[in-house]
């Protein structure tokens, strides 16, 4: 009788049978009522919500099978109340190695330090991993940096210990801490993903306390369109990985705790798809975030994109804090800031001398082209519309895609093509941009949806392979969030069709993965856009499409006063807006340094004299960094990239570098563990990035990632399945007077209620 009354008074039930009421449990109980009721063998149809009313020539049979069914709706109901639990509490846990215990898990507290000065920044971000249970517990934490930063340090605090990290190679920095894991010694290591894409590792936290890692490292500050901006991404999206599992042994040397197997497509897919928090548990990973900015000039504007913030000036910097600190790490933080009017940024430079030579940072930005270029285009737009694009992403790429529409002109040629596991064209080929085809384009865009897998590389294909039009210049605006785990394999694509087309990546949403896009634009001869929500669509997409149609500064080069070794040696074309940014090393430099170039059919060139370079930190950690990145782009595949393999480690060991192949180990000297007490493991979950939908990229993949909480709630939902397929097989028939008793007995208690 509780049951029913559950049932009633949850509106899971009505005069006629199972409904769809309020609850989202009651939807699944009104589909398991009427997947029984529709299947019955040798009964008649079922009429709207009530039961099927079938005759029986087997009382006893037909008292059996009421039975079961009674049974099975109680059985149910209890899953469904677990399921329920599961989802409310999504408590994290510990789990001990084999012995099937579990307790609670690790609490992680991100707090983030951001030092600026001119075009210079110095950061560090303190993950305080504090082990809430009563065992020794091993913390492993995916996490995200800024494009292209420079990770220079790495200290672990225990108590009042303070121990310091070193670069080692890779595979010795590993060896290193898990010597030390299994001495019972506290340590930590800080490993590289992927450009952007980091792994904390910290080993015997004491049950009741806290272990705080500090990594120190450089992040990019950006100019563009007489903006400056610096860009903090605070959590990891779920990535698409493709390809078939690989066996144990053959994946990464490291497997991770990821939700994904190492694939022979994404060989180290573990370690880059940490569990996820589910939305509707409660906030994980609060965040508290400050930002010291000496811009050494007058502001127009300082702006936070996605929080809001408290800003306080002391007559040299501005101080810069969230204003609902702490928060959970669901939103890139993104401030940007504007010199005042009198103050328009021609040149800056900035120099440090490290072990006996000189390194220069030089930024140029050439004059401003008001005029449009006349030659005509051939603008192909490609939209991600696969899974993770679902919701607040998917809106922002429409829009995106239509603004870009609009920006055609008489003359140009286009085409839309989308793309998730699918690629499907709007033309067959580039069209005339007139009125009738771009109103056509505009109700093809209008009419996408976001579902599926993210394969870019057909769309990609069929972009960039097919032959330009004489007099043409083709323009590919390529509009994803990115988040895929074979990002090699799609770069190593462009690099080998691009040809004479132009890539411009347009990255939408929180958590998009923009240092892949940020290397698709600069392979592609192109650049990169990143829109976080809304609200930026007008002002982003109208830069870049004044970058579209302005002419490109061209032909450029830099002449040093002297032998230098400069990074990028190939020097790109610049778009309106674009600074040339380049870095040096050098035995010495002295004199003026020339830049020139050709816009427009005119010759440019302007001079700086290095004496008017500023003194600065960080100048060598940034050449350092893109030294690093200059020889990784030279390798094409895996065997080139292993047999770089010693020249990135010594580059990275000389300047104190992460990379791929060189790792941060710090290990305090006095044990604290003693070997005979187990060590427990876990993976701290990422958040969802905010505005975007855990369906869009779960349903229908190989793989689901969860705290236990999400794993029980799946085990949960197995039963209640294999319950259902237990009743569908196993059922023959309903008898017609025990339906109809236990209908009037529900009717009966409704009416009483």
């Amino acid at each position: 009788m509780a049951i029913r009354r559950w049932l009633m008074r949850s509106h899971c039930w009505g005069r006629g049978g199972p409904v769809q009421g309020r609850d989202r449990h009651c939807q699944i109980f009104a589909t398991f009522v009427r997947q029984i009721a529709s299947n019955a063998a040798g009964c008649c149809h079922a009429r709207g919500v009530k039961w099927n009313h079938c005759h029986s020539t087997n009382r006893t049979r037909s008292l059996n099978m009421s039975l079961l069914i009674r049974v099975s709706v109680f059985t149910s109901l209890l899953l469904l109340t677990a399921l329920s639990q599961a989802a409310s509490e999504a408590v994290l846990w510990l789990h001990g190695p084999g012995d099937g215990q579990r307790s609670q898990a690790l609490v992680l507290e991100t707090d983030v330090d951001i030092e600026v000065t001119g075009l210079l920044a110095h950061a560090f971000v303190s993950q305080r991993f504090y082990n809430d249970s009563g065992d020794w517990a091993e913390g492993r934490y995916v996490f995200p940096l800024p494009d292209d930063s420079a990770v220079e340090s790495l200290t672990v605090r225990v108590g009042e210990r303070l121990i310091e990290g070193e670069i080692q190679p890779r595979a010795r920095a590993r060896e290193t801490y898990q010597q030390a894991r299994r001495e019972g010694r506290v340590a930590g290591l800080v490993e590289q993903e992927r450009g952007n894409v980091f792994t904390t590792s910290v080993a015997n936290i004491p049950p009741g306390e806290e272990v705080e890692i500090r990594i120190g490292f450089r992040p990019r500050v950006d100019f563009e369109h007489g903006r400056f901006s610096l860009r903090f991404p605070t959590t990891i999206a779920p990535r698409f990985i493709p390809g078939q599992a690989l066996p144990t042994g053959l994946g990464a040397d490291e497997p991770g705790g990821g939700w994904s197997p190492d694939t022979d497509r994404v060989p180290d897919a573990s370690r880059i798809s940490p569990p996820v928090q589910h939305p509707a548990a409660p906030d994980h990973n609060p965040l508290r975030l400050r930002v010291s900015l000496n811009a050494g000039m007058e502001l127009a504007a300082l702006e936070s994109s996605f929080h809001a913030i408290r800003r306080d000036y002391d007559g040299e910097r501005w101080l810069i804090e969230l204003d609902e600190a702490p928060e959970a790490a669901r939103r890139d933080f993104e401030l940007t800031w504007r010199p005042a009017g009198q103050n328009r940024i021609q040149s800056a430079g900035f120099r440090q001398t490290l072990g006996g030579s000189e390194h220069v940072l030089l930024m140029v930005l050439p004059p401003e082209q008001q005029r449009r270029s006349q030659s005509p285009r051939e603008l192909v737009l490609i939209i991600d519309t696969s899974g993770s694009m679902r919701g607040e992403p998917m809106i922002q790429a429409r829009e995106s895609l239509l603004f870009a529409l609009d920006s055609l002109s008489a003359g140009d040629r286009f085409n839309v093509i989308e793309f998730n596991h699918l690629t499907r064209s709007l033309f067959d080929s580039p069209v005339a941009a007139s009125n009738r085809n771009i109103a056509q384009a505009r109700r093809f865009v209008q009419g996408l949806n976001a579902g599926g897998g993210t394969v870019m590389g057909p769309s990609l294909a069929r972009a960039m392979q097919p032959p330009i039009p004489e007099g043409f210049l083709r323009q590919i605006v390529f509009v994803t969030d990115g988040i895929i785990g074979n990002e090699q394999e799609v770069l190593d694509q462009i690099r080998s069709d691009v040809g004479h087309s132009r890539l411009f990546t347009v990255g939408i949403g929180h958590g998009v993965n923009s240092q892949f896009l940020r290397d698709g634009a600069r392979f592609g001869r192109g650049s990169y856009t990143f829109i976080g929500d809304t609200g930026q669509i007008h002002g982003r997409m109208s830069e870049l499409i004044t970058q579209l149609t302005s002419p490109v500064l061209q032909d450029i080069e830099v002449h040093w006063p002297g032998s230098v070794d400069a990074v990028p040696g190939r020097l790109p074309d610049l778009y309106a807006g674009q600074p040339l940014m380049v870095s040096a090393r050098a035995d010495s430099l002295n004199g003026e340094i020339t830049i020139s170039g050709r816009q427009d059919g005119r010759a440019w060139q302007t001079s700086i004299p290095v004496d008017a370079f500023q003194v600065a930190s960080g100048v060598a950690a940034h050449w350092g960094r893109a030294a690093l990145q200059r020889l990784l782009d030279q390798a094409r595949s895996p065997v080139e990239r292993e047999a770089l393999r010693p020249e990135v480690e010594a580059l990275a060991v000389e300047y104190q570098l992460l990379s791929p192949y060189t790792s941060l180990v710090a290990v305090d000297r006095t044990p604290a563990r003693s070997r005979q007490i187990a060590l427990r493991r876990h993976d701290v979950p990422t958040n969802l990035p905010a505005g975007r939908s855990l369906d869009g990229f779960f349903s229908g993949t190989r793989a689901l990632p969860a705290t236990d909480a999400g794993s029980g709630s799946s085990l949960l939902r197995g039963l209640l399945a294999l319950l259902l397929v237990g009743l569908l097989l196993g059922h023959k028939r309903f008898s017609r007077d025990e339906d109809a008793l236990f209908d009037e007995a529900l009717i009966e208690e409704e009416e009483q209620a």
